[in-house]
């Protein structure tokens, strides 16, 4: 997913399975013989490239436990969803039915680099939780708290780490955010 040569070549396979897709649909499925492809997006899907390493690394264990955590800013039951890189079939385990597990602000605060904070699909996390954690809730929620920390970490003018995590949690509820109950209250 960061090398632009293995971005083209599946640009082009990718296209080529879709003709050949439409070709199918047209000449064998009933009710599709004038059909015709109008979008395929704008480029080949990546689930995953690089992540920074945070003061916390979300694990697999964690998303399958439903742990919880102190400094939790969002949370997720997004069952964990990998999908076999050498062909067919996927691994997906699922989170304990009516659990969820939190994302910490520590996942969001990149290890030896200050004033930086990550959202989104780069926040610390193993293989495994990032095929749990690479969903648009979850990065729309990091993004959020990720915004709320530097905000208040320029309103008090300290770094972002050591921003309380309880008053990002309060200014996120503030903000209409659900969260557990405890946290931030």
């Amino acid at each position: 997913g960061t090398d632009v040569w293995d971005l083209t070549r599946a640009e082009i396979i990718s296209r080529r399975q879709m003709a050949q897709i439409d070709r199918f649909m047209r000449t064998r499925v009933p009710g599709f013989e004038e059909a015709y492809v109008v979008q395929s997006g704008s480029a080949i899907g990546v689930r995953e490239t690089r992540r920074f390493t945070g003061e916390y690394r979300l694990s697999g264990h964690d998303v399958l436990g439903a742990r919880k955590f102190p400094d939790a800013i969002a949370h997720c039951a997004y069952p964990i969803d990998i999908h076999n890189p050498k062909g067919s079939g996927t691994v997906l385990r699922r989170v304990p039915i009516g659990e969820s597990y939190d994302v910490p602000l520590r996942c969001l605060i990149p290890r030896d680099i200050d004033n930086l904070l990550v959202a989104g699909r780069c926040i610390s996390g193993t293989h495994a939780a990032h095929s749990s954690y690479r969903i648009m809730p979850v990065a729309m929620a990091t993004g959020q708290a990720a915004g709320v920390c530097a905000a208040l970490a320029v309103h008090t003018g300290v770094r972002p780490r050591d921003v309380p995590a309880h008053d990002v949690q309060k200014t996120l509820r503030d903000q209409g955010a659900v969260l557990r109950s405890g946290l931030g209250e």
